[in-house]
């Protein structure tokens, strides 16, 4: 004999309470050509705001010409006169030299006149080699 079971009962469904849709109204989406057309829009601003910019910036660097030009010309003249000066104290440190030169030379010929005359004819002769080239 079998022993009758039971049947499961079915799971108890729950109740659920239906709550209340707020009807959200929804945008349309944008249109991608009326995206492309507003990011033209702002390039085309941008565009135009670069373009003014650039032209006061010329119109600075044409207002700024004649200032630079000065300083540079003031400069170059401060340097040059620099330049000049130090050329005049180079000139007359190289007159000096040649004159204490000279003398010593006028010294060595008074003090020695044979061993100057020797070494005068010597250098004559080994310019006149030089100077003559090899020969045929």
């Amino acid at each position: 004999m079998s022993i009758p079971t039971p049947e499961p009962e079915p799971p108890k469904a729950r109740a659920r309470k239906a709550a209340p849709r707020k009807s959200r109204a929804r945008k349309p989406a944008p249109k991608p050509s009326d995206l492309v057309v507003e990011d033209l829009k702002q390039t085309v601003e941008a565009a135009r705001e670069a373009v003014s910019h650039a032209g006061a910036a010329v119109e600075h660097g044409r207002q700024a010409i004649p200032e630079v030009t000065d300083v540079a010309r003031a400069a170059l003249d401060e340097r040059f006169e620099r330049m000049k000066l130090v050329g005049h104290e180079a000139a007359d440190v190289a007159v000096d030299q040649l004159d204490v030169a000279r003398d010593l030379i006028v010294e060595q010929v008074k003090a020695r006149p044979l061993a100057t005359a020797l070494a005068a004819v010597g250098a004559g002769v080994l310019l006149g080699m030089l100077l003559r080239g090899p020969r045929r």
